[in-house]
């Protein structure tokens, strides 16, 4: 049997309509109930979910739709404020990188909220959360066409993605989909294109470095590290770390380093994993502003790493600052 996916509205709460949820969970169940399953196909279908802090139009959902739908939405982006200026992509200091990966670490209770509701509806986990917009939320670039949302793409929107990633690996029996925003040119986007020309952006290469883990077995991993606390006192984690193994017994280890100064050196006990052998790659630059431009693509790009090493049943690694690594144990 093939599935379809089918969203049945989108922000709802929002640009979609400006709907109150119990509103829209009765549209919901209206316009859900003739779109029905045909020669073998069958509906996979997405209720328009909630906008990050909205418990309550999770409850009400929930409540109100509940087993109508196989998954319901979430948007959360890491923006900076909604009105007035979000800051540049490309110009900001240290400080607004740091409250940058505070912000985007604060999706982690976001969905354990939001989690906690549905559990209460669900406790065999049928429906599935699905993060279809998430990312960075910058000023447009300069000299680009007004409403489009193009953004250039920087070493910190790598850390981003690389993170929040991280999060999302925490909860896949209850996360089924995590949609980034956008694919190409908009927002915080993997490609950027001009004419005839495209360019791999950071972001682009976290995902590479990070299909690894797909179809593989979560691993979980505790991690003791050094914290940081940043502006609106958010606390950081100055490591960040997720693994898993693959059908063929190998295991990958993504391991992101945010201080900007400071390398971490990390010790991982690997238990009764009988490895011989690591290699890895890393993905770093000068700068945290760094990206990756058409006249100059590969800035910021994944190179070789050869800072990890494995003796006697551990794993030790010298994280450079502000770097992004990806181990592959044998």
């Amino acid at each position: 049997m093939e599935s379809e996916i089918l969203w049945v509205g989108n922000e709802s709460w929002g640009c979609g309509g400006s709907m109150r949820p119990e509103y829209y969970a009765d549209l919901y169940r209206r316009y859900s109930t003739y779109c029905r399953n045909y020669d073998g196909n069958h509906l996979f279908k997405i209720a328009s979910g909630a906008s990050d802090y909205d418990y309550d139009w999770t409850e009400i959902l929930m409540k109100n739709v509940g087993h109508r739908m196989a998954g319901i939405s979430l948007h959360y982006y890491t923006v900076m404020g909604w009105s007035g200026s979000k800051g540049s992509a490309t110009q900001f200091t240290d400080d607004d990188y740091y409250w940058t990966m505070g912000k985007c670490l604060e999706i982690e209770q976001v969905l354990k909220k939001h989690m906690a509701i549905m559990d209460k509806y669900d406790p065999k986990k049928q429906i599935g959360l699905m993060v279809d917009e998430w990312g960075t939320w910058w000023d447009e670039e300069p000299g680009t066409i007004r409403g489009h949302l193009y953004q250039q793409n920087t070493l910190r929107d790598a850390f981003v993605a690389s993170l929040t990633l991280d999060v999302f690996h925490k909860y896949t029996d209850r996360i089924k989909m995590t949609n980034i925003a956008q694919i190409a040119n908009v927002l915080q986007s993997m490609i950027l294109t001009k004419d005839d020309k495209m360019v791999l952006t950071p972001t682009y290469h976290v995902f590479e470095m990070y299909k690894v883990h797909q179809d593989a077995t979560y691993l979980p991993l505790e991690l003791n590290c050094e914290r940081k606390i940043v502006r609106d006192d958010r606390i950081v984690p100055m490591v960040s770390a997720t693994a898993s193994r693959d059908a063929n017994g190998l295991i990958h280890i993504s391991l992101s380093n945010v201080d900007l100064q400071e390398s971490q050196d990390i010790e991982l006990n690997l238990g009764e994993v009988k490895a011989k052998s690591v290699t890895g790659r890393i993905l770093t630059a000068d700068n945290i502003g760094d990206y990756n431009s058409f006249e100059k693509p590969d800035v910021v790009a994944p190179k070789e790493f050869s800072g990890a090493k494995v003796n006697k049943g551990s794993l030790k690694v010298t994280l450079p600052a502000k770097s992004i690594v990806v181990l592959e144990v044998k």
